[in-house]
């Protein structure tokens, strides 16, 4: 379909295999991604100067490896993505699982490599943020600067929560609030319907408990009426109930 849009047309950059040119002001998760708030002067020049390209992932594929050069965050436009950390015995950690809206490689910054590997977790698609162009970008133009910073304030507070709960909470605790987030996290309304894209063992990874313990307990919030599984599919039928699991001391 033509797009309607009154801003000029962009010349066109070459594309290379499994990797797309950008097109943000068509993109149904602009809204929630770093381009949120822009004007079109500044999505012009975000598009140009800032995005790279658009990768397209087949599940399993790996978007970015640990230990190489950091030139470049992402931005996820599409499906979910996790990303591990190999521990001090060489088995993979999992960090955190990214979806629609949210920024990756923010942890690469102040080591100036990419300190994860990041593997989609079903088809997805990933927009490559040149960092050089960004900041220099965000001297133009305060709107960019002011959602950066919120979009890094929200990975900080995600990441706290996250260390706190592994330090405090119980099983009951810890996939509560898993489910939760797993349902607000995405770009647009919170959902009443997940699917979990991960497998258990990554869950269990992620939130430090054994796959024993996550089966376990998705099989008593279901017996409690708190939600629904069927297969990767979770519905949530009491949030409320969910949320006061989360937040119980």
């Amino acid at each position: 379909m033509q797009s309607t849009s009154t801003l000029p047309a962009r010349p066109a950059r070459p594309s290379q295999r499994g990797a797309l040119p950008p097109c943000c002001r068509d993109c149904d998760t602009r809204s929630h991604c770093l381009a949120a708030g822009l004007d079109a002067t500044a999505l012009e020049a975000f598009e140009h100067q800032v995005v790279l390209r658009r990768h397209e992932l087949n599940r399993h594929q790996r978007l970015v490896a640990r230990g190489a050069p950091f030139d470049t965050l992402y931005s996820v436009q599409h499906g979910q993505l996790k990303a591990e950390r190999a521990m001090p015995d060489g088995r993979p950690q999992v960090i955190g699982f990214y979806q629609p809206g949210r920024l990756l490689g923010l942890e690469s910054l102040a080591a100036n490599t990419h300190r994860c590997d990041v593997l989609a977790l079903c088809d997805s698609t990933a927009c490559a943020i040149s960092y050089t162009g960004l900041t220099r970008l965000m001297k133009q133009y305060a709107a960019l600067t002011r959602r950066f910073h919120q979009l890094v304030g929200a990975e900080l507070d995600r990441q706290q929560t996250s260390m706190l709960m592994l330090g405090t909470a119980k099983a009951p605790q810890r996939l509560a609030a898993f489910l939760l987030d797993l349902a607000d996290g995405g770009a647009g309304e919170p959902a009443d319907t997940v699917e979990l894209r991960m497998s258990r063992d990554d869950i269990a990874s992620h939130l430090g408990l054994a796959l024993e313990s996550v089966s376990r307990q998705l099989t008593q919030f279901r017996a409690a009426g708190l939600l629904d599984v069927q297969n990767r599919r979770i519905k949530l039928l009491d949030r409320g109930g969910l949320r006061a699991i989360a937040v119980a001391g």
